[in-house]
């Protein structure tokens, strides 16, 4: 745009003699881009230095943004988003097999059928079965349980997986039953072999029986999927089916689970139409194997899906609020970048007016606001390895793939882009706003000290009004959370956890029978009241009790529950009816150790033992479910549907304990006398004033008075246990709920400065106001309205999305509508306070200013 004649004499009369010493500068500065560009990072730095407090703000504010979202993102990328670390990950399935019309899911398979899976599917490269159990290992510096994944020798092989050290699994050991040769993992190594080479050769027991190390696993090498309680560190292998032994039955079913490699270029959903034919196909080849009304199928999904399926929606929640954690720091970047230009309008007038283009003055303010990007993102990297750090301690276990979780290059390169986007985004829209308007009018508006305009205004209230939305829907969004977390620890758990110390031992379970001290009912009763007795005997516990299946145990934790059919008695069974319950053995004192409710009836008492007249307990949900009006007591059941099992006669009824979880409701529970069955799997319960760490090492030094070679572990109470229940649901509700109080914290922060820099350039107004006859009560109304305005209108943008967003987070929630009244009325409130607080300060200042100091400066 070419100057009239009056705004040249504009601008000299502004700037005088230094327009010229301007102009004569901008002839010496360096030509070509990389010198335009040189001399905008020269400038850049210049003007970022000049205002030491503006560049502390901004550079602290992205650094928040950025290195929250870099943190989340590495998790995200890691568990989420990373293939799998094997080969041909894309090819890799979990196999699984289930039957719709007995609502049953993830059935076990027999030898025959995992035959079927490698021979006669068509569908697959290769197919190993995955057994996951939990073992004793003695042999090394310490017995410990350790978790032990059975499989056929191509298990690597199929994975892609190399040895550290030694070998992995060849056709060698392949052989009918379990081959002697073992691979264990790096840990292991380490931890208990000190990571000596010549641990190969090393014979090690596992469960009794003897075994051979042959390798050892790299660092990073995990087993892809579930397990019994924690990472596998141990690998055998086993020929389930050879010569000369005759082949298992179809109908011996011992297999949990396994993972195949499609063949190449075929995709999931035509191997999926190929396994279900298969399925029919075998239904009507082996009636006798299915049940005539059985619609038994084979389900694979991608591996990788089947590993992180269940965290998927807790992390996608998580990332989208540092999403919104980002969009809250870019606006409020923005707001104090157009603040700043506001300030430099003189400055920026001037360089259009003596010649520069409007792209090039745009460059010019990118420049800088990039320049803060970089800085900030620099800071938010650090910021994210120390939070990341952090984030690790306290992480849920249940989170699959934590071992890959760390910044590496496609983190940083998130981080960088990140920054950079967002420094585009906060500064282009200052950079657009400061270079559009008639120069005359902005040169003389900074002649007379003010550069506030109703269209600066405008852009301003609209970037508060969205950080303000922005911040009502993730409160929304912790409020929720934070509401769910709230209901389950209102929950009781059916007993009392307070004053309960805990411990686990396994009992081995050797493949050799003549290896096992545990092998008959008498040999576990006798090792179960000798336990009893001594924990009984420790000082300060004042009762013991056992039982196989720990209350709410999760991840790291034994709940070894076991899920069995149920016969009632004068009850016909129909095809259509799935009577099931999950059962659990306990001690007779048990339930007077965790003071569990009884509704009728009696607890297990010592004459409970003889094995000639079978006893059960059932909770409130089976007698509910099985017979009419609950009335179980004196009713008897039978465990299975062979008619030759003995009838068990129900002699008490005890209220419902969440043994699933606190957000788990309704499953049918039935408890066993601890020595009228076998059973392998303890866990000790001690009632006692002594914490955890007190009675640990007397705990073990008796149980392993009995058995040297029993290891005790999950020493802790009770209340821990529950506490690990919840992990995953605390993790995301005191995330979200931190990154809500940022984004309050930014957002009052916006209007507090929005309202502060509308009094500083409106003190003139406000000064001819106060003359003319306003009192300072109208003044603090006409400042504090501003606020109070944009405020509303935030808020209810943010409700407005709130409401269409919450039912996203439903799989989430327990006990808690989406929309629920109390969070959706306690947001709005909440934040209008925070806002009219941030609002207070410049209005009360607003009727501080001296009427005539403000005229003087007219």
């Amino acid at each position: 745009m070419l100057l009239q004649p009056f705004q040249v004499d504009v601008v000299y009369f502004a700037l005088g003699a230094k327009l010229h010493e301007t102009r004569s500068h901008l002839q010496k500065l360096p030509k070509g881009n990389m010198g335009i560009l040189v001399q905008d990072l020269r400038f850049g730095l210049r003007m970022l230095r000049s205002k030491p407090t503006f560049t502390f703000v901004a550079v602290l504010t992205l650094a928040l943004g950025v290195g929250a979202n870099t943190a989340i993102f590495s998790i995200v990328d890691a568990v989420l988003l990373r293939p799998l670390p094997f080969r041909n990950p894309d090819r890799l399935v979990k196999i699984s097999f289930d039957d719709p019309a007995l609502g049953l899911r993830d059935l076990r398979f027999s030898v025959p059928e995992l035959d079927d899976l490698r021979f006669r599917s068509g569908v697959f490269d290769e197919v190993t079965p995955a057994f996951a159990a939990s073992v004793n290992l003695t042999g090394a510096k310490q017995p410990e349980r350790l978790e032990l994944m059975v499989t056929l020798p191509n298990y690597f092989s199929m994975l892609g997986a190399k040895p550290q050290i030694g070998r992995l699994f060849g056709p060698q050991d392949f052989a009918l039953g379990f081959a002697p040769a073992i691979v264990i993992s790096d840990s292991l190594w380490h931890r208990a072999y000190g990571g000596d080479p010549d641990v190969l050769g090393r014979d090690v027991r596992l469960d009794n029986d003897l075994y051979t190390i042959v390798g050892v696993l790299p660092p990073g090498f995990r087993h892809p999927g579930p397990t019994v309680a924690r990472d596998v560190e141990v690998w055998a292998t086993a020929g389930f089916s050879a010569d000369p032994a005759p082949k298992p039955a179809r109908s011996t079913r011992i297999m949990p689970t396994a993972i195949g490699s499609l063949k190449p270029g075929l995709t999931l959903k035509q191997a999926q139409m190929r396994l279900d034919a298969m399925a029919i196909e075998l239904r009507h080849e082996f009636p006798t194997d299915y049940a005539r009304e059985s619609e038994w199928t084979i389900r694979i999904q991608p591996l990788q899906e089947s590993l992180v399926g269940n965290v998927r929606p807790m992390l996608l929640v998580l990332m989208g609020a540092v999403v919104m954690i980002v969009s809250v720091v870019s606006l409020n970047l923005a707001n104090l970048l157009l603040a700043r230009a506001s300030g430099r309008q003189q400055e920026i007038s001037v360089r259009l007016a003596i010649g520069a283009s409007r792209a090039r003055v745009i460059r010019q303010m990118l420049t800088e606001s990039t320049l803060l990007s970089f800085i900030g993102g620099a800071f938010g990297i650090a910021m994210a390895m120390g939070t990341l750090d952090l984030l690790l301690k306290f992480i849920p276990a249940s989170i699959p793939r934590l071992s890959e979780i760390g910044i590496d290059w496609v983190v940083l390169s998130f981080a960088l882009v990140v920054s950079l986007l967002t420094g585009l985004l906060f500064g282009l829209a200052p950079a657009l706003h400061s270079t559009k308007s008639d120069l005359s009018l902005r040169i003389r508006e900074g002649t007379r000290g003010s550069s506030y305009s109703a269209r600066t205004g405008r852009l301003r209230d609209a970037l508060i009004v969205s950080e303000l939305a922005f911040a009502v829907v993730l409160m929304v969004g912790a409020g929720l959370l934070l509401r769910t977390l709230r209901e389950l620890l209102r929950q009781s758990p059916g007993f009392d956890p307070s004053h309960v110390v805990t411990a686990n031992v396994w009992l081995p379970v050797p493949n050799d029978p003549k290896a096992d001290p545990y092998r008959s009912q008498a040999q576990q009763t006798t090792f179960n009241r000798e336990l009893l007795r001594r924990m009984n005997a420790i000082p300060g516990v004042q009762l013991a009790g056992i039982t196989s299946g720990l209350p709410t145990a999760s991840h790291n934790d034994i709940n070894a529950q076991l899920v069995t059919a149920l016969t009632i008695e004068d009850r016909p069974v129909q095809s259509s009816q799935d009577l099931r319950a999950e059962a659990i053995r306990v001690s007779p004192d048990y339930f007077k150790v965790m003071q569990a409710g009884l509704v009728s009836g009696r607890f297990f008492a010592d004459s409970d033992e003889d094995v000639k007249q079978p006893v059960v307990i059932v909770d409130q949900a089976t007698a509910r479910k099985y017979w009419l009006n609950g009335d179980a007591l004196g009713r008897r059941l039978r465990r299975g549907r062979d008619p030759k099992l003995p009838w068990l006669t129900v002699v008490g009824i005890i209220a419902d304990i969440k043994h699933d979880g606190l957000d788990v409701n309704g499953i049918p529970h039935i408890y066993l006398p601890m020595n009228q069955s076998l059973g392998r799997t303890l866990s000790v319960v001690l009632r006692t004033n002594l914490p955890a760490t007190v009675l640990e090492p007397q705990i073990r030094h008796e149980i392993q008075t009995i058995d040297p070679g029993l290891p005790v572990f999950n020493v802790s109470s009770m209340n821990e246990v529950l506490d690990r229940s919840l992990a995953s649901r605390r993790f995301s509700a005191d995330l979200v709920g931190g990154f809500a109080a940022l984004a309050v914290l930014l957002a009052s922060i916006g209007i507090y400065g929005l309202l502060a820099y509308m009094v500083g350039q409106r003190s003139r107004e406000l000064g001819v106001r106060m003359a003319l006859g306003a009192n300072r009560t109208q003044i603090l109304k006409l400042i504090l309205g501003k606020g109070v305005i944009l405020a509303a209108i935030g808020i209810i943008a943010g409700m407005f999305f709130s409401a269409s967003s919450a039912p996203m987070l439903s799989s989430l929630l327990y006990g808690v509508r989406p929309h629920d009244f109390f969070v959706f009325a306690a947001v709005p409130l909440l934040l209008f306070v925070v806002a009219l607080a941030a609002s207070y300060i410049p209005a009360w200042r607003a009727t501080k200013l001296d009427p005539l100091a403000a005229l003087r400066d007219c």
